[in-house]
């Protein structure tokens, strides 16, 4: 189990769209797009991952102009961030990000806390704090933004189960590796939209691992596997040069 520095955090244990046939169906809404900007790269990794055992459509990056940058086509749907990051405030970065934001603060005393608050955070965290104490704020803040966690994904045939963690094609099981699920979720945020690999690196990968090459072989082995399924050529990841990936359905077989 990953080790927590007892400075950030406490010791608890956790357990643009194309246009076409491409058409993102769901039993209720959405996934939720949560993004983590915290310039520790332990703990954002930490936090990343349990969010995403939720069911969230989660990404970390460690400074503000990564979250702009990431979130130039589409806003997630909530911050959770440092107070402080690049001389610039979580509030601040909310504000150009256009979503609610859950501030993390080292800051001690009531009176900051209710100065964020005053200020247009929609919760405030003191570290250290448990993983279970965030992931449950969060959903508390998605529900009242009647933005709700949904357990399946449809796009055309293939269905991903977010709480589960499956895959089926048809109904059929898709057996792929946690990286490959996590690589797909990347793609499907939202379907359609072009993905560069070090975009998909920040979605899919912990901070400091794999490259521009890992990306590629992960695409080819998920391609495959999505092929052998039966979703058609490129089991609908397409290359869109010196740009990224995309999930499209273009190439889908009409007989599925």
């Amino acid at each position: 189990m990953t080790s927590f520095p007892s400075d950030l955090i406490s010791n608890e244990q956790s357990s643009s769209p194309a246009s076409g046939p491409l058409s993102l169906q769901a039993t209720t809404q959405s996934p939720s797009k949560i993004l983590v900007v915290e310039p520790h790269p332990t703990l954002r990794t930490v936090l990343v991952q349990r969010l995403r055992q939720d069911g969230h459509l989660a990404a970390a990056v460690g400074s503000a102009e990564e979250a702009v940058d990431l979130c130039r086509e589409q806003s997630p749907d909530l911050l959770v961030s440092a107070e402080l990051v690049d001389k610039n405030s979580a509030l601040r970065l909310a504000q150009q990000l256009g979503c609610s934001v859950i501030v993390l603060t080292a800051r001690t005393g009531v009176e900051p806390l209710v100065a964020l608050l005053d200020e247009g955070a929609d919760d405030v965290l003191r570290k250290p704090f448990g993983l279970e104490e965030l992931a449950a704020r969060c959903r508390t803040l998605l529900k009242r933004g009647r933005i709700g966690l949904q357990e399946r994904v449809a796009v055309g045939p293939l269905e991903v189960h977010l709480l589960l963690r499956q895959v089926t094609l048809r109904e059929k099981p898709v057996e792929l590796s946690p990286r490959e699920f996590a690589l797909l979720c990347a793609l499907l945020m939202p379907p359609g939209m072009v993905r560069s690999r070090h975009e998909l690196l920040r979605m899919a990968w912990p901070p400091f691992s794999g490259g521009p090459r890992s990306v590629d072989t992960q695409v080819l082995t998920l391609r495959r596997k999505l092929e052998q399924a039966g979703l058609g050529e490129g089991g609908g990841i397409t290359t869109v040069r010196q740009q990224g990936y995309r999930f499209s359905l273009d190439t889908l077989p009409t007989h599925l």
